[in-house]
Order: structure tokens, then C-alpha cells, then sequence
């Protein structure tokens, strides 16, 4: 039995077509970022969050993302040692560390959005640019109802 098969033989049929199709999109990419530019997901992760959003903080960052604290710490750390990102002690709150992206981290991060959006559309060229449409809307709808229907 092929992997694909079981798409219409399982319990769960919307959320396993979204765990199959995110695995063989992002696993690629990830393995290739780390060939390329020595990060791991964790940092990516971190990454992103600093490049949408400036002065966060490690906790910030975990409530993102769902991320267990002791995964974007050693991100933190090692993202700041490649100079990536900066961290520096909250004038107000000095136990606070606020984190910001650097401009070395925001290229490293423009090239691999580039490289993640060219993969994505790749993905998405077996669909219409009305079915892009409506799975965007869809997936949007569902991800802002997360609060309600999360596991817990």
C-alpha cells in the first residue's frame, strides 16, 4: 500500500490531507535550509515572528507560535551567535529580553520566503486560481478559530 492511499481510508480525512500535503512541501525545504544556510525550523520560526513584528521577547514568541519555551531558547541563542538577531535588555522590565531581527537576518530570511513561495507555487499549480482563492479563505477561516477548537 502506497502512503497516498491512505488519504480516503482514515478517521481524521481533512486534517491528514493537511498533514500529508504540509510534510512533502516543508520537509524538502527544510532539510534544504539546512544545507544551505545551517538553521533549523526552530530559528526559522523565531525569524519570522522578527521579521512581522519587531521588539518581541522570547515568551512572545512561544505564544505565537505554540513552540515549548526551552525549543525557541536555543534558538534564540544560537540565531544570535550567526548574528541573525539581536537581544537586548528591556529598559523597563531589565529580567526582559527584546529581540529583534538583524539585517543579515532579515536577508537570510527574504531568500528563504523567495525559495518557500516558489515551492508553494509550485504546490498549487494543479489548482485554479479560484480553487487558490477558496483553500486560502478556507485555511484563513479555520486559522483564526483556532482558540475554539484546539485540543487542550
Amino acid at each position: 500500500m502506497k502512503l497516498i492511499d491512505i488519504l480516503g481510508a482514515t478517521a481524521i480525512p481533512v486534517s491528514y490531507r493537511l498533514a500529508f500535503v504540509t510534510n512533502f512541501w516543508r520537509e524538502p525545504l527544510l532539510r534544504w535550509m539546512e544545507r544551505k544556510f545551517g538553521l533549523i525550523r526552530p530559528e526559522l520560526t523565531v525569524l519570522m515572528c522578527l521579521s512581522f513584528r519587531r521588539d518581541l521577547n522570547a515568551r512572545d514568541i512561544c505564544e505565537i507560535t505554540e513552540q515549548p519555551s526551552n525549543t525557541v531558547s536555543r534558538a534564540v541563542t544560537s540565531l544570535q551567535e550567526k548574528g541573525l538577531i539581536s537581544r537586548i535588555r528591556d529598559e523597563v522590565d531589565t529580567r526582559r529580553r527584546i529581540l529583534n531581527i538583524t539585517p543579515a537576518g532579515q536577508e537570510v530570511h527574504d531568500q528563504l520566503m523567495a525559495h518557500f513561495a516558489k515551492a508553494e507555487a509550485k504546490m498549487l499549480e494543479s489548482l485554479s486560481a479560484d480553487e487558490v482563492e477558496t483553500l486560502t479563505a478556507l485555511l484563513d477561516k479555520l486559522a483564526r478559530d483556532v482558540s475554539r477548537w484546539r485540543p487542550g
